[in-house]
């Protein structure tokens, strides 16, 4: 169930970019989200990297020895492929730089985009800023080991408290990027997911598909009313609650797992070479699309379909033909590195 929820996440993702894109090259509000901005599904990768850390490390809190080959192996498993395709990626703004805004150009911005390092501007490939956000929630995460852990709530207690209080206006934050940064609200997302599986520990959570119901209603609930209101207020915090109410909902589930699921668990296997793959995928197929006149053809609406589709298609290979073989690389590359085992939580998930 984790993973398929992955692989609903993720795809929520690239359907709303896929919306985004064929407004710009055709003028179509695709499924009319294309002005909805951020689909949530970021908040609920989020959540869920909070949940699935605390849940296979909580048993190493306090052993410094587990600090270099947690950092290590979360750091492997986000950079290389990164750069891999950045490696693609750049050259292309030189060759062909009516392709991008100009920045992708720029020393600098390279640097930071490499580094994922915090910066005003978007990165070079936009949808890694979330990896900004996870790379540092990895760093704050892994002094759990070298630190006690009623210090570490102490310390996160504190920053939580400012993120809230600046989310709801109570305290005005100077405007700065390192500041912004450090208390935006992207980071309590992840410790509402370390908050959920500190109480999925102790408590066996029920009722599964109120919670799911609940978690899926707000969503909704927050599509129309940003549909409606274009300033709705507190929206990200909002999309917390309902992924927070999605993964106890998940993580509560007692059934079987139906067959239906298999196309989005496999989807959420490959989560991340989606995620990192599907706008430059899709920016190919939009391109051949536009030069092909598809729209004038079959109509915008079908056009953007069929880019979407074969888009994912080409996101999925790539994670069979270049993401699964590297990762299998990194592992023969690094064998000391082990996977810890983690506590009996419910509904135990799996990491990839």
């Amino acid at each position: 169930m984790i993973q398929a929820s992955r692989g609903v996440a993720v795809v929520l993702v690239m359907l709303f970019h896929a919306s985004q894109i064929g407004q710009r090259y055709f003028q179509y509000d695709f499924l009319g989200i294309s002005e909805l901005g951020r689909s949530g599904a970021y908040t609920f990768f989020f959540v869920l990297t909070g949940y699935l850390m605390y849940s296979l490390y909580r048993r190493h809190f306090g052993n410094p020895n587990v600090f270099g080959t947690f950092l290590l192996k979360r750091f492997m498993r986000i950079y290389p492929l990164y750069w891999l395709i950045m490696l693609v990626l750049v050259p292309v703004y030189f060759i062909v730089p009516s392709f991008g805004l100009g920045f992708e150009r720029e020393p600098s911005a390279i640097i930071r985009s490499l580094l994922l390092w915090p910066q005003a501007s978007i990165p070079i490939l936009p949808v890694t800023w979330s990896l900004t956000y996870v790379v540092w929630f990895y760093i704050v995460f892994s002094l759990f080991f070298l630190m006690k852990e009623k210090v570490m709530i102490a310390l996160y207690s504190s920053w939580m408290t400012i993120i809230v209080l600046n989310v709801f206006g109570l305290i005005r934050l100077k405007e700065s990027v390192p500041l912004q940064f450090l208390f935006s609200v992207f980071h309590l997302e992840f410790v509402m997911g370390i908050g959920v599986a500190a109480v999925a520990h102790k408590f066996s959570p029920k009722y599964s598909p109120l919670w799911m119901t609940g978690g899926a209603v707000l969503y909704v609930a927050l599509w129309i009313g940003r549909h409606q209101l274009t300033n709705l207020p507190h929206v990200d915090f909002l999309h917390t609650v309902g992924s927070v109410l999605l993964l106890i909902g998940i993580i509560a589930w007692r059934g079987e797992e139906s067959r239906l699921l298999k196309p989005l668990e496999a989807m959420g296997n490959a989560s991340y070479s989606i995620l990192l793959a599907s706008l430059p995928m899709m920016s190919i197929t939009f391109k051949l699309a536009r030069a092909a006149n598809a729209p004038s053809i079959i109509g915008a609406a079908w056009t953007i379909g069929i880019c979407f589709l074969t888009a994912l298609g080409l996101c999925l290979l790539f994670y069979r033909w270049i993401e699964q073989p590297l990762n299998v690389l990194l592992r023969n590359a690094l064998p000391s590195v082990s996977r810890p085992k983690s506590l009996p939580v419910v509904n135990r998930p799996s990491v990839r």
